[in-house]
């Protein structure tokens, strides 16, 4: 009878053990699918979340696009008129050596190029330079001050430039047209340097240098895909890469320096200077790519060496359009 009971004590134990157990592993699988469901909630809602970001992201540009779009199409239709009128105005039987070069005398098609030049720029300034801003713990009031500066920076070498392609000048106009070109931007630069401080101002100059490489990032960062996109660390990794490369490279004339008024525009438009340029340019993509491949995926490098070749190509039809306007021929 005793052996009895002690065995069927003994089941019991063994039977609420395995209760115990079963129950023990059912809680288990319960916490683990729990935890499952619950990552699987969060990732819904960070997938949510960055659909949410990339729509607005996108709307934005879209508006930006047709807002900018707007804008040249308008100017494009009215400065079409003016070229129009322009050769026409030659006679019917001949056309002027350089139609641009003429339009560029017209006072009105000139007006016309400035006023759309400020409805894009106003834009640009506040995105090229929202960094710079941000670095520098800017006021709005500080921040319109130096926009305003900007602007007028902007402006005004763009005066003296369409001035310069207006026609064939002499070439004591081209030397009087630069040296006011370089007056006006160092005293642009001046009233910065006066509203930032000396010290804040060598980070301006140093942040202006990366302007064009940032432009550049953000045309690359457009063309990717939402699954070849960009982490933060890569596309500071790139825009470090580019803008180092392009800063430590001496081109024999370098064409990018906005600073650089030794010489009057006409004489740096040769066909072998640009060939040159173009070469030394070549050069720099090179440099650039390998200094990125470690930071890129194999399609996101692809893609950027792409974007490179196209931007050079962008560049070379810019700088003989330019060359073509000076009418340099040789």
């Amino acid at each position: 009878m005793k052996n009895t009971v002690i065995v069927v004590l003994l089941i019991a134990v063994v039977a609420l053990g395995g209760l115990a157990i079963t129950k023990t592993q059912s809680a288990k699988q319960a916490e683990a699918q729990h935890a499952l469901l619950k990552k699987e909630l969060d990732d819904a809602r960070a997938r949510l979340a960055e659909y949410d970001q990339n729509a607005v992201a996108l709307r934005e540009k879209l508006e930006a696009a047709q807002v900018e779009s707007a804008a040249n199409a308008g100017t494009a239709a009215k400065l079409t008129v003016a070229l129009t009128n322009t050769v026409a105005s030659t006679g019917t039987n001949t056309k002027p050596a350089n139609p641009f070069a003429e339009m560029f005398k017209d006072p009105e098609a000139r007006e016309m190029i400035k006023n759309q030049q400020k409805t894009v720029m106003g834009g640009m300034i506040d995105k090229n330079y929202a960094d710079f801003f941000k670095a520098m713990n800017m006021t709005p009031e500080q921040q319109a001050a130096l926009k305003d500066l900007l602007m007028n920076k902007t402006l005004g070498s763009m005066d003296l430039g369409m001035e310069m392609m207006s026609g064939d000048l002499t070439p004591e106009r081209r030397a009087e047209l630069t040296k006011q070109l370089k007056e006006a931007n160092d005293a642009i630069n001046q009233q910065i340097k006066d509203l930032l401080g000396a010290e804040n101002y060598s980070q301006f100059e140093a942040y202006e240098k990366s302007v064009p490489d940032r432009q550049a990032l953000e045309q690359f960062k457009g063309q990717l895909t939402a699954d070849m996109a960009l982490n933060s660390n890569q596309e500071q990794s790139l825009l470090t890469a580019i803008s180092e490369e392009r800063q430590g490279f001496k081109f024999t004339t370098d064409y990018g320096d906005q600073q650089d008024f030794s010489e009057d525009m006409f004489s740096k438009f040769t066909e072998e200077r640009m060939n040159l340029y173009f070469q030394e340019q070549e050069q720099l993509n090179q440099r650039i790519l390998a200094r990125v491949q470690p930071v890129l995926s194999a399609d996101q490098y692809n893609a950027y060496a792409k974007s490179l070749k196209s931007q050079q190509d962008m560049m070379k039809m810019g700088m003989k359009m330019a060359a073509s306007m000076f009418g340099k021929k040789k």
